[in-house]
């Protein structure tokens, strides 16, 4: 909001200065001539944006419920608008209208930047300015690929031609009202593209003090394996990947055993320890203005709309491969080296990598904002993003590496858990019994398949962890070795993403069909209310109004319909376990 407000000062200053510029000498605004390296790089602070978009795609996804409907009111309009795709109006630092303004404020310092980096002398000048102008590609290229999947459908090679795209900002504005136009999804990505290797030949690690607040080489690859993995170009999937994790992939991987230590009724110290810069495997951390930590940890606030016990339990945290074989250890249920939390009075099922910071404004009534720290790459993602290319291209062995990569650092080797006990005479006690189970945490395809075929498709009276994959892009047979495998991956990256929004992309790029659910907290009772087919255009988040009324072309809306609300009898069991 202050940068927001810092360029329409500007631009009004300009007005200001064409009228005068007959008898003013110098700049009437405070605004800074960027004629050095060193304001270059600090302008490049603000190419990275400062709004996140976690709650906008985390809330439209499968991993959310409306718990209880309108007899539980820990919920806002906001909030309410994202689980139900409708158009965002309300007001919120994580709604639409933050988002796109966010974003493309960080794409107007990238611009600003890469044409004080030519005035200097560009690429030629110094290595530091090259570098500089690597960093700058990347931001921009970054900031207009989440943008572009956001607020349009997701790329297709049968589609995107036709799909319309988002405004692709390349020069810094000069004027008060410019007009957009808005090229197609494919123009979009044909540009992002661009940007981005470019960025890859200039970018240079030596010149951050803190690499893992700026696009370093680890992030810019991930970045880059993530742009082709959503552009389906697999054999670049996995050579960026590769780049970003090295020889050693496991010596990434993310150090839980930091976090072990740390209390398990309180989930700031696990959150900020998850976003720590020390962690190897936060490759690029974003500061962002948001309140996504009183969502994401134990609060009531956002208690109707989350990720509820139903779902963990049914999808997400219960139903792996990994359980170990007997009864009493998969009861355990700590076979995850991140520690799950789960909020009976909020029926929240949370992982802990959301904190907060408040940034105090004003000390005399002590406003400001919520802040947060986003991971928004990782080396988690490089391999899952390889994982996956590996099995779309068929390369099974290879994808069964990466798997097991990510769940050797994800699953405990073994558990232990209580077995039995008895009383001791002389002196009188109870003693208690332990047993400890090994965990299958190396997955093969045969532990997959049995995985696969134990449970059946996702239906909504009956969630399951696997749902029919529908890409356009892939001809996928049910129950063969690459769905199967594919399968698998998708259930690592939601455990993996899960608060982080990444689902409701994965969701778009596979064509799965998802519904809208009302549940009551005994679990026993299901209303559908809705439900999304690939290439609803519901999946193009409808562009603020602030943005349609100065003109921008806004997305399609499907025809306005009531829904039939399918009702299951009161009392029925939708699954074999209840709530306890």
């Amino acid at each position: 909001m202050k940068y927001a407000r810092l360029l329409l000062i500007s631009a009004l200053a300009g007005l200001t200065l064409t009228a005068c510029n007959d008898f003013l000498d110098e700049l009437p605004d405070d605004r800074i001539e960027i004629d050095k390296v060193e304001k270059v790089e600090a302008l490049l602070a603000s190419a990275y944006p400062a709004d996140s978009y976690v709650r906008l795609a985390e809330l439209a996804s499968d991993n959310v419920d409306d718990l209880n409907g309108d007899l539980n009111g820990n919920y806002d309009r906001f909030s309410e608008q994202c689980y139900r795709w409708q158009e965002i109006t309300e007001s919120d630092n994580e709604n639409a209208a933050m988002v796109w303004q966010g974003h493309y404020a960080a794409i107007a310092s990238a611009n600003h930047a890469l044409q004080a980096i030519d005035e200097l002398g560009g690429v030629e000048a110094s290595d530091e300015l090259r570098a500089l102008r690597g960093e700058a590609l990347l931001c921009r290229a970054y900031s207009h690929f989440i943008l572009t999947n956001l607020f349009c459908l997701n790329y297709s090679k049968t589609h995107s031609e036709s799909d319309v795209g988002i405004p692709y900002i390349t020069e810094p504005e000069s004027t008060l009202h410019p007009h957009y136009e808005r090229p197609s999804v494919a123009e979009d990505y044909r540009l992002i593209e661009k940007d981005l290797l470019e960025g890859l030949q200039l970018m240079s690690d030596v010149i951050y003090t803190n690499p893992r607040y700026h696009f370093n080489s680890k992030a810019a690859y991930t970045f880059a394996s993530r742009f082709y993995l959503f552009y389906q170009q697999p054999e670049k999937v996995i050579e960026y990947s590769t780049k970003a994790l090295g020889d050693n992939p496991s010596a990434l991987m993310r150090d839980y055993d930091a976090m072990q230590s740390m209390p398990t009724d309180n989930m700031q110290p696990r959150a900020m320890q998850y976003v720590s810069v020390n962690d190897q495997a936060n490759f690029l951390l974003l500061p962002v203005i948001s309140d996504d930590a009183f969502y994401f940890q134990g609060y009531s606030t956002g208690g109707r709309f989350n990720t509820n016990h139903y779902i963990g339990q049914a999808e997400l945290f219960f139903a792996t491969p990994w359980a170990p074989e007997t009864q009493a250890a998969a009861e355990a249920q700590s076979i995850f080296r991140f520690y799950w939390f789960y909020s009976q009075v909020y029926d929240k099922f949370l992982l802990p990598k959301t904190p907060y910071f408040f940034e105090e404004i004003n000390p005399n009534n002590h406003t400001g904002y919520y802040r947060t720290v986003v991971v928004a790459l990782k080396a988690e993602e490089a391999v899952l993003n390889r994982a996956e290319a590996y099995a779309v291209l068929g390369q099974n062995d290879k994808a069964l590496a990466d798997i097991n990569i990510w769940t050797n650092s994800f699953i405990v080797d073994s558990v232990t858990y209580v077995s039995g006990g008895h009383y001791n005479w002389d002196p009188f006690e109870y003693v208690v019994e332990y047993s400890t189970e090994k965990v299958p945490r190396d997955l093969t395809m045969e532990s997959i398949h049995k995985w696969h075929h134990k449970y059946d498709y996702y239906t909504p009276d009956r969630p399951l962890p696997r749902k029919h994959l529908n890409p356009e892009w892939l001809q996928l047979t049910e129950g063969s070795d690459q769905e199967c495998l594919l399968q698998t991956i998708l259930l690592l990256r939601r455990l993996e993403f899960l608060h982080e929004g990444m689902r409701w992309f994965d969701i778009k790029r596979y064509g799965m069909k998802i519904y809208r659910r009302e549940i009551n907290a005994a679990l026993n009772m299901l209303t559908l209310t809705d439900s999304m087919e690939y290439r609803d255009p519901r999946q193009a988040i409808q562009l603020p109004f602030e943005v349609r009324g100065a003109g921008l072309q806004p997305n399609p809306r499907p025809v306005e319909t009531s829904p039939e609300l399918v009702k299951w009898p009161a009392g029925s069991e939708m699954i074999e376990f209840k709530k306890k």
